[in-house]
């Protein structure tokens, strides 16, 4: 999953939120920097990282990207989700799309100050683009994909994933929706367990 459902993923917590957003931007010896909601929100991100990885219907997912992708096929994939999620935002969220987007926007500038360097520079693109929003749109998704490949330490062919993706769309799509609610149910009973014990 990428930035889009690990936010929508966040239970409208603003702790949650900021957590998910920042976890990939942050080390392990810097997380008591943040807040235990903060906190709460990066394990939580962590979880779905590993749910989802894990599963096997996201393994066959990436395993028809791997061909062209390789080690880059995971990645490819998380973005291709939020592409399915992001088309048919209101099946899963109270929120529209475009409503949610704007909501994450402002969460983030209140809290700007509060955000790793490298966070910040990612999310000022983010709002220029708007990404969130945009993840609909095959388009948008193209645009993220050649600008991942741009910014990837390694040689890779990330943005040609959009030619798979429209040729094999309906096998893409029908895997989101068969995992997507599972993986909500999976961050329901994680939070009712962590904030249980």
């Amino acid at each position: 999953m990428n930035f889009l459902a690990h936010l929508a993923l966040s239970k409208d917590d603003p702790d949650l939120m900021i957590g998910n957003a920042v976890a990939d931007f942050t080390r392990r010896k810097y997380y008591s920097d943040f807040s235990a909601g903060v906190q709460e929100g990066i394990a939580l991100h962590h979880f779905i990282d590993e749910f989802t990885d894990s599963h096997p219907l996201i393994k066959e997912m990436c395993e028809q990207w791997r061909p062209r992708q390789g080690k880059y096929a995971g990645v490819v994939n998380d973005i291709i989700m939020d592409h399915f999620l992001a088309m048919d935002f209101e099946t899963y969220s109270n929120y529209s799309l475009e409503d949610f987007a704007q909501r994450v926007y402002a969460l983030l500038r209140e809290h700007w100050d509060y955000l790793p360097e490298r966070a910040q520079h990612t999310f000022t693109w983010m709002q220029k683009g708007n990404w969130l929003y945009n993840y609909q749109f095959e388009n948008g998704i193209e645009r993220t994909l050649s600008g991942m490949s741009r910014r990837a330490q390694h040689q890779n062919q990330m943005a040609e994933a959009i030619d798979l993706l429209r040729r094999r769309k309906s096998f893409f799509k029908e895997g989101f929706e068969e995992f997507y609610p599972l993986l909500q149910k999976a961050v329901d009973d994680w939070i009712n367990e962590t904030r249980s014990g």
